[in-house]
């Protein structure tokens, strides 16, 4: 007898340490810190912002093409204005209509920087806004001081510039009429539901077009 009670004190003993192991791991998870366990992007991001500047939300904008970007055809522009357009809109702001001027016009860049042939890993593919005032009501550009801008990268992109499109995107819109000081580099999941939106917003506004009735991001036009 005495020898099966202490068989059973032990098991309930062990029990009792799972079930405590469980409900603290339940709760780590609950709390958050189970996010090291969710694969990262790490971006660098460098911000600025001219004072007094305020946050962008509620402001229309047009994007313009950066005439680099256009001649080094590294990337589809159709695709980064879709994606750009549609983190834009996430954080707040609305494309101006066609026949209307913008609040403010937005100059994009985008490409790809070649890194060491030894370390491919330290190859850069970047995304840069860079925000004017449209003071004179023009409808493709602006010749005021720059307001804000930023620019945001990742390093050993295995594959088409694109497909980090929505990813760099999210982020630099996130980072819009801010100054980060610094080049600063952060971890966003990759299951992050931002980057998620934009894919998907993207993806409608480039399906809209294809079948001819686009309301999304109007076509690219070149800085002038």
């Amino acid at each position: 007898m005495g020898e099966t009670g202490m068989k059973t004190t032990g098991c309930n003993f062990h029990s009792r340490s799972w079930v405590w192991a469980a409900v603290a791991w339940a709760a780590f998870l609950q709390a958050g810190c189970g996010n090291f366990l969710v694969p990262k992007h790490r971006v660098s991001v460098d911000a600025i912002c001219a004072a007094g500047v305020a946050p962008p939300a509620g402001q229309s904008f047009r994007l313009v093409a950066r005439k680099s970007s256009l001649a080094q055809g590294q990337v589809n522009t159709g695709v980064m204005f879709a994606c750009v357009g549609a983190a834009l809109a996430h954080v707040g702001m609305f494309e101006a209509p066609a026949i209307a001027p913008p609040d403010i016009i937005i100059e994009v860049s985008c490409g790809q920087e070649a890194g060491s042939r030894i370390d491919p890993g330290s190859r850069e593919t970047y995304l840069e806004l860079s925000a004017r005032p449209d003071k004179a009501r023009a409808m493709d550009r602006s010749r005021e001081p720059e307001i804000w801008n930023v620019r945001v990268a990742v390093y050993g992109l295995v594959g088409r510039i694109e497909t980090a499109l929505p990813l760099l995107s999210a982020v630099a819109s996130s980072y819009a009429a801010m100054d980060t000081r610094f080049s600063t580099m952060i971890e966003v999941p990759q299951n992050n539901a931002s980057i998620t939106a934009v894919r998907e917003a993207a993806m409608k506004t480039l399906d809209a077009k294809a079948a001819g009735t686009s309301t999304g991001p109007a076509a690219p036009a070149a800085a002038k």
